[in-house]
């Protein structure tokens, strides 16, 4: 496992994947957000790294092989740069663009006491922040502290989220794969929550972390194309 202080860069990006078409999800439009529910279809596209994390998109978050890439570079570059969400899901599944998380697994941990105060009753003006907030959507680590190299994570935005008893549906826009193990490698460049052995990606939960994910990506060496 990498020195956390060590910046592991990422590999080459030839490829992309989309989520099937799905009913009554939310529609990301340009830069801004639809809010409502939509009686039409949703076909998100996502680039990705190498073949294997093509596989593990599909499995994963629900994706297919698309014919093309579609450019997401200049909103990827117009999100927040002072903060980003985190989200790992273990008894949840990604799925066409939407997924449910615990309300006790939201905000509980590994954020700031501003940020829960701030972001915990999602109002149409706090649902607008978070939507403007770049977002990191994995998968819980196969193992304490890392993950096999297959694992994909995904960089998008959030599009709508709504509370549904003692769960919270958000809806999201994907915008690049990559290796959860890379993030694993940086996981003190990434602000997140880490020890010698375990760290935040081996948890359930929704967590708002203080950095510049953009800039951490670039750095990273992975292109939002």
């Amino acid at each position: 496992m990498a020195d956390k202080n060590e910046i592991v860069l990422a590999a080459a990006q030839p490829t992309a994947v989309e989520f099937p078409q799905a009913t009554n999800g939310m529609v990301n439009t340009g830069s801004g957000i639809q809010v409502g529910t939509n009686a039409g279809t949703i076909n998100l596209n996502i680039n990705c790294p190498t073949p294997e994390l093509m596989q593990g998109l599909m499995s994963i978050f629900a994706a297919h092989p698309a014919p093309q890439k579609v450019s997401h570079k200049l909103e990827w570059a117009s999100l927040n740069q002072e903060r980003y969400c985190l989200f790992v899901l273990e008894n949840e599944d990604y799925n066409c663009g939407a997924f449910s998380i615990a309300k006790n697994c939201a905000l509980r941990k590994y954020t700031a006491p501003e940020h829960k105060k701030r972001y915990v009753n999602i109002t149409p003006a706090v649902l607008a922040e978070l939507a403007s907030m770049p977002c990191i959507f994995a998968k819980r680590n196969m193992h304490f502290g890392y993950t096999e190299e297959g694992h994909p994570a995904l960089l998008g935005r959030i599009t709508d989220m709504r509370v549904q008893g003692e769960t919270i549906k958000v809806c999201f826009t994907g915008f690049q794969g990559i290796s959860q193990q890379l993030l694993n490698q940086n996981i003190g460049l990434l602000g997140m929550v880490h020890a010698s052995l375990r760290n935040e990606l081996d948890e359930e939960h929704w967590s708002i972390k203080n950095g510049n994910l953009i800039d951490v990506m670039a750095r990273l060496h992975v292109d939002i194309e």
